[in-house]
């Protein structure tokens, strides 16, 4: 089978190279469509994020990628964008940005009473710290919280693609929820139905399992289970920050997909999504 990617970043943000080494990489992993997504700039200093002075050097560089290699791979064009309510810029302020997809994804949850930002994607200490002082070790607020952000991002900013879904278990591993528990899962399932509703395609997202963050994909099986029930469609990403990632855990994560009864992903054609079935 031939792999897509369509969550990569590269030295314009937190990744380690410039994109015309991933593009040769993924030349030579016969893959047919690989999307840049550099993380979008967002309003506050930070060391991941593309700095709002790079996005139009971003922009007319993948651009001449991807008429360089037309003959050899599909290349897209795409951010990565943050979400968090009264912060962030709406998704809408690039539509002029000529980007062929929008990744949305969450970083930060904000507690709406307080103001707070809980950083769930850095070390663990950072993680306790928020649960404790912005949460007041509330876990289940923080996590409802969460997954009220990712709904309210799908609704208001309908992102394409809804990026890692359940990143908030990162640094869990079950330390202060277990996700069987019954409140976690009227979460997902609510989650799950407010995605389906606004036609946003969920990522399968296998950089968890190869950097040994996570021992899932991003989502969970049981979840992916409920995105298959609901018919919600899907892409495998490997949010690769380096260009030998770009198909990691590929091969294993689709035999899995397949298990459960999976047929078809999402590839990008013609300005559109459509489905493909899974060989």
């Amino acid at each position: 089978m031939k792999y897509n990617n369509y969550h990569t970043h590269t030295k314009f943000c937190d990744g380690s190279s410039e994109p015309r080494k991933y593009v040769l990489k993924a030349i030579e992993y016969k893959m047919e469509q690989m999307g840049f997504s550099a993380h979008a700039p967002v309003p506050f200093e930070n060391k991941w994020s593309i700095a709002p002075s790079d996005l139009e050097k971003y922009f007319f560089e993948i651009e001449q990628l991807k008429k360089e290699f037309i003959k050899e791979i599909t290349i897209l064009l795409a951010l990565e964008i943050d979400y968090i309510p009264g912060i962030t810029a709406e998704f809408s302020s690039y539509k002029n940005s000529n980007l062929d997809y929008i990744i949305g994804s969450i970083h930060f949850v904000k507690n709406k009473v307080n103001n707070g930002l809980w950083f769930i994607d850095g070390p663990i200490e950072g993680y306790i710290k928020g649960i404790e002082e912005i949460f007041n070790n509330d876990i289940q607020l923080a996590v409802g919280n969460y997954y009220q952000q990712i709904s309210e991002m799908a609704k208001i900013q309908k992102p394409d693609i809804i990026g890692h879904i359940d990143k908030v278990k990162m640094n869990n591993k079950g330390r202060f929820f277990s996700e069987e528990e019954k409140w976690y899962e009227k979460l997902i399932d609510k989650t799950l139905r407010d995605i389906k509703d606004c036609g946003c395609i969920i990522e399968i997202n296998t950089r968890g399992i190869y950097r040994k963050k996570c021992n899932s994909l991003f989502p969970s099986l049981s979840i992916i289970e409920k995105i298959h029930f609901l018919d919600i469609p899907i892409i495998v990403s490997s949010d690769a920050h380096q260009p030998e990632e770009l198909i990691n855990e590929f091969d294993a994560t689709y035999r899995t997909l397949k298990e459960i009864g999976i047929r078809k992903t999402k590839i990008f054609e013609n300005k559109r999504w459509i489905s493909k079935e899974i060989e």
